[in-house]
């Protein structure tokens, strides 16, 4: 946000909330929880509708339950948290706003129920400097003031900010068993050409498996000294720091190494044949049956990938962290503009997002039930509260550690947060209304041409320069010469 005095203030006026308790503390006092039973004690009981993109947990009304008594207590509140299947979640949360249905808070992102375009068409309350002092004091204090720019649509935030691992790290998964058997140096994987003859080892040694999974490395970071800006994530829309202009054939000049060798993988057979089409991976990569494929890399990635997979992988990084703005925008919770409560609605996120005992209830379920502690540590119950994107909401730097979780995690991913470069672009969110005819051709240009580039599926020396030729076509030229416009007020905005 422009003006940083208001969150300086809202910040110092609840410092002395601690972020992060002990695990088992109940992380409900009245400074970390955002109200009392007392401001509670008045007026109807109001329900909040909160739209998540999940399937539903088992044990949903039993944890509920748990979680509506505390919030009744504490604000007078209850939560329906309606949990909506990933593959419905884009069509009914659109259904949801253009039919004016009863909802309050939304999860929404870069990459689902698409932000920056549903704030832009009205759907979100814009979360105003007065609005956030008053009601979301745990927030205020707890997110890096330098990254609420990169949640604004035309210099307005119209999201709280969910809090997590905020910077993208490229990185590289093995499995365990293959490492230690091939004797395989992971921290010496520092080329492209290093990569290569790893994954040609792991071939040659595992004929009867796949080398690695193939697909997106996010070329724009990885394996790079300076990671490359791109404008909406677009590769045919890069930032050439040099002349702070866009290109369009910058990153496609400088990811030549990326394409060649996802050409060659997919040729000798180190992919699957569907790569590109996969609906297994999950189980393929649980059963072994591929070695090695691309991990966002971040404190405790090993242990997320044994409590993802139920075996062991070594992961490392291949590339620094940045914090862009898709980052910021990864995970945030939205209010809608019709609701009838939607200070209300900003006081139980903000609740939830400060109170431990309260967030742990919505991460892993009921104690005894759906979780056992074991030396302080979380070891779930396979039949309890298997909500698996605890992340979409709230603060998950609550959460307890799980018997696999390394110690002193959540202080190190924080320090990642705060340690993290900032994109040379964080916070520029371009306006699509001149363009959006044109832009939205091109996009679907490179959505054709996109897996054939990452996967290999033809030589990238012949690809390329047909899809630029469509890309001209479809307004490229129009659609750059826009945005240039747009960045270049952009970058006089923050000299």
């Amino acid at each position: 946000m422009k003006n940083k005095q208001w969150l300086a203030a809202a910040m110092a006026g609840v410092m002395g909330a601690t972020l992060l308790t002990g695990c088992g503390g109940s992380g409900s006092s009245s400074a970390a929880s955002g109200a009392t039973s007392e401001d509670a004690s008045q007026g109807e009981t109001i329900e909040i509708t909160w739209m998540v993109r999940s399937d539903e947990p088992n044990n949903y009304d039993s944890v509920m339950a748990a979680v509506n008594e505390k919030l009744k207590e504490d604000l007078n509140m209850t939560l329906n948290m309606r949990f909506i299947a990933p593959g419905d979640y884009d069509t009914k949360m659109q259904m949801a706003m253009a039919g004016g249905d009863e909802w309050d808070l939304c999860f929404t992102s870069h990459w689902a129920n698409n932000y920056v375009n549903a704030a832009g068409k009205g759907a979100y309350l814009e979360l105003t400097e007065e609005m956030l002092q008053e009601n979301a004091p745990n927030l205020m204090a707890t997110i890096p003031e330098q990254f609420w720019d990169g949640i604004e649509v035309n210099n307005k935030v119209y999201a709280l900010m969910n809090y997590q691992v905020m910077y993208d790290q490229p990185g590289f998964m093995i499995l365990k068993d293959a490492v230690e058997e091939q004797n395989i140096d992971i921290n010496s994987i520092d080329s492209w050409e290093k990569l290569d003859a790893t994954l040609g080892q792991l071939a040659e040694a595992y004929p009867d498996k796949y080398a690695t999974r193939g697909g997106d490395l996010t070329a724009a970071k990885f394996l790079r000294d300076e990671p490359i800006s791109t404008i909406m994530s677009l590769p045919f829309l890069a930032y050439d720091p040099e002349t702070k202009k866009i290109s369009n054939t910058l990153y496609f000049d400088e990811c030549q190494d990326y394409f060649r060798y996802a050409k060659e993988w997919k040729d000798k057979g180190y992919t699957p044949a569907d790569a590109a089409t996969m609906q297994d991976e999950l189980t393929m990569l649980s059963q072994g049956q591929i070695l090695s494929r691309y991990s966002r890399y971040k404190p405790g990635n090993d242990s997320s990938l044994k409590n993802t997979y139920g075996n062991d992988w070594l992961s490392f990084p291949m590339g620094k962290g940045v914090v862009d703005t898709n980052s910021a925008q990864s995970t945030l919770t939205a209010v809608n503009v019709n609701s009838e409560h939607p200070e209300e609605a900003i006081q139980l996120y903000d609740y939830i997002f400060g109170n431990q005992e309260v967030s742990n209830m919505l991460f892993f379920g009921l104690e005894g039930q759906d979780y056992e502690l074991v030396n302080g540590r979380v070891k779930r119950n396979p039949d309890g509260w298997n909500f698996t994107s605890p992340w979409m909401i709230g603060n998950q730097f609550q959460a307890y550690l799980m018997e696999s979780d390394e110690e002193g995690i959540w202080e190190k991913t924080m320090q990642g947060n705060e340690e993290a470069e900032l994109d040379a672009l964080f916070g520029f969110v371009p306006d699509r209304t001149p363009i959006e005819t044109e832009l939205a051709t091109c996009e679907a240009v490179w959505t054709e041409y996109k897996d054939i580039l990452n996967y290999g599926l033809d030589d990238y020396n012949t690809v390329i320069p047909q899809m630029m030729e469509k890309l001209k076509a479809a307004g490229l030229d129009t659609v750059t010469a826009e945005l240039q416009s747009q960045l270049d007020e952009f970058l006089a905005s923050k000299a």
